[in-house]
């Protein structure tokens, strides 16, 4: 289950998607509907706000490929006078768009809740400012330069570093979201790789942070559609927008939120609840100490018997087939190592396997949290097994059993 914060705002898998407004100070800004000056940033965040902005996002210096150098004077002329109007009128979470750790400390100290780092802690001394003044802090996928990591076989062990490196520093491992940087920052980006990351959205779930799409009226989405200018592509950006919120998305940071309400909504509601169950699911007097998460499922039901009865399969093998042809990835949390240690054994003996901490195997006291790995008919012949098996097992094979039946549940997306 992801939860975490950006400032005072709850994101993740319980909470509505949240809607962080962009304000552009910078007049480089390649969307010119999204640029105030900062005389007019007051106005436009409360704009933002009265449309259902959660967030304000605010930044001074264009990243944009071929947008001039802004030195660090310039970034604070643009930002502090505007970032203190909004602080001082408006009660909304701001966050601030800045690559330079003292830019961070100002405008933290000035009132803003979070930073949101496009370069991925390229400053050193980011995730310390960041820590000092306990922020929240949105990490991009940068390597070398903003945006340089173009797949997600990149992109996830980079972010999952930044992550630990912010923790490592002193950021609360839940005021940290995490961005995989769609977008043309390099002359080299292709809209195909954009495409590809966006496609794959759902595979950011394994950092376990909350995730940004910032994705609104963006190079791909134009090269896409054959629109070249910015202004034209809205409704480009709300189809982006939905697809990233359906695959997990948990903030969207995007110029037109008014627009994008019923898109987002709709996706949310077509997306469900997380496949989550615990003890209290399965026995009201339980205390939660246990927890299953579906974390990733292959093959649906029945769904393979059409195929195995084009091949002329034998009708008695349908089931069998379908469940061994269907995959599942579960996280069990709250167990004992022993009990750990068991349902790796058992799943072992069925040709599956589990995860299981390092730590569990030195009979570790803290609560452990596996993985089991394996077919729809090795998991249900695990759980068959836990039935009869001492400890907690039984009730965990309870709670196993009522995760995957959740999978195809429409109560999900009640």
């Amino acid at each position: 289950m992801i939860e975490g914060l950006v400032g005072w705002v709850k994101v993740g898998d319980l909470q509505p998607v949240r809607l962080m407004g962009v304000i552009n100070l910078s007049r480089e800004s390649f969307y010119k509907g999204s640029v105030a000056s900062s005389n007019e940033a007051l106005a436009t965040a409360r704009r933002l706000q009265e449309e259902g902005a959660d967030i304000i996002d605010l930044g001074a210096v264009s990243t944009a490929p071929g947008s001039p150098p802004i030195s660090e004077e310039v970034e604070k002329d643009r930002l502090f006078a505007a970032l203190k109007e909004i602080t001082n009128n408006l009660d909304i979470v701001v966050s601030v768009d800045t690559q330079r750790a003292k830019i961070a400390e100002k405008a933290l100290s000035c009132g803003a809740t979070c930073i949101n780092d496009v370069s991925g802690l390229h400053d050193p001394d980011m995730s310390s400012k960041v820590a000092e003044y306990d922020g929240s802090l949105i990490i991009m996928a940068s390597d070398q330069r903003p945006g340089d990591l173009p797949l997600l076989n990149q992109i996830i062990p980079l972010l999952g570093d930044k992550v630990r490196q912010a923790v490592g520093a002193g950021v609360a491992l839940n005021k940290i979201s995490i961005d995989p940087g769609i977008g043309k920052w390099m002359p080299g980006r292709t809209a195909a790789q954009d495409l590809a990351i966006l496609d794959g959205f759902d595979r950011l779930r394994v950092i376990g942070r909350p995730v940004v799409a910032a994705l609104s009226r963006k190079t791909f989405i134009g090269e896409s559609l054959n629109i070249p200018d910015p202004g034209g592509r809205l409704a480009g950006s709300l189809a982006a927008t939905a697809v990233a919120v359906y695959l997990g998305a948990h903030i969207v940071r995007t110029h037109d939120i008014s627009a994008s309400l019923d898109a987002i909504a709709m996706a949310r509601a077509i997306r469900g609840r997380p496949i989550v169950t615990s003890d209290c699911d399965v026995d009201e007097h339980a205390v939660g100490d246990m927890q299953v998460e579906a974390l990733g499922y292959l093959g649906q039901g029945m769904d393979q018997a059409e195929h195995l009865k084009r091949i002329q399969v034998d009708e008695g093998a349908y089931q069998l087939l379908s469940r061994k042809g269907s995959f599942r990835i579960l996280a069990v949390r709250g167990l004992s190592s022993m009990e750990a240690l068991i349902i790796k054994q058992e799943m072992l003996a069925r040709g599956g396997d589990a995860a299981i901490p390092k730590m569990a195997l030195r009979c570790d006291k803290r609560p452990q949290e596996i993985l089991i790995l394996g077919t729809h008919a090795q998991i249900s012949s695990l759980v068959r097994n836990l039935k009869g098996q001492p400890f907690r097992l039984g009730h965990l094979a309870a709670i196993i059993e009522e995760a995957l039946e959740l999978i195809d549940n429409p109560e999900r997306y009640r």
